[in-house]
């Protein structure tokens, strides 16, 4: 391969990763370097690159929404930890190592809760789309946590105003789950999570009082 290109390549599946179109900001890192020296900063790493992501102010409000409900939903029903971006995602040898915007760890996994890391994929992954990493995120992330087997990933983008739920199938492939006739879209790994698919799209974010009461619903 040419020097833009590097490739992930695991028992099922071999995955491009464009060096060129990554904001790369240091190379000949060692991961436990990238621990230590970007730890204030949001960043991916793979073979001893280190790559910056940004986000913008839609970016924000979704995931302050998702964080709002998944820590109430989370913390009443006792099943699991919530991580936030800034956490890196240590997945199998070769894979990138990435930092989610959400990340979900039932009680069955606490031994992957690192004081600065995940060591291991978690039960539930979420990205939001951001203009700069629609590519990484539909295409190079998706391939990846399916690989490793990541049982559910949330795929939500304001730019085309879609959201999918990948749940991991018997054959290790994603496969979408569709969203409800009532327009709610759910998780297949924790119980009761489920939202109108509408609130993300929405130009003034959802009041308190509407995400408690929506809380309650999933937990009710």
């Amino acid at each position: 391969m040419g020097d833009a290109e590097d490739a992930v390549i695991t028992d099922a599946v071999t995955i491009p990763i464009d060096a060129a179109a990554e904001p790369v900001v240091a190379e000949g890192v060692s991961f436990e370097d990238f621990l230590r020296r970007f730890a204030e900063q949001q960043a991916e790493w793979h073979m001893g690159k280190v790559f910056l992501v940004t986000t913008d102010t839609r970016h924000q409000e979704i995931l302050v929404l998702l964080t709002t409900l998944l820590n109430l939903s989370l913390s009443a029903r006792g099943i699991g930890r919530l991580l936030l971006a800034g956490v890196p995602m240590r997945l199998a040898e070769g894979l990138p190592v990435r930092e989610p915007d959400v990340m979900v760890v039932l009680n069955a996994h606490p031994d992957r809760i690192r004081p600065n890391y995940l060591d291991g994929a978690a039960d539930v992954v979420m990205e939001i789309v951001s203009p700069e990493s629609s590519r990484r995120d539909r295409g190079d992330k998706l391939s990846e946590y399916e690989a490793d087997a990541i049982p559910e990933y949330w795929l939500i983008d304001p730019l085309r105003t879609e959201a999918v739920v990948y749940a991991l199938g018997d054959d290790g492939r994603y496969h979408p789950v569709p969203i409800q006739p009532d327009g709610l879209i759910e998780s297949r790994v924790l119980p009761g999570f489920r939202l109108p698919v509408e609130l993300f799209w929405r130009e003034v974010p959802p009041s308190g009082a509407e995400l408690l009461a929506l809380a309650q619903t999933m937990v009710g």
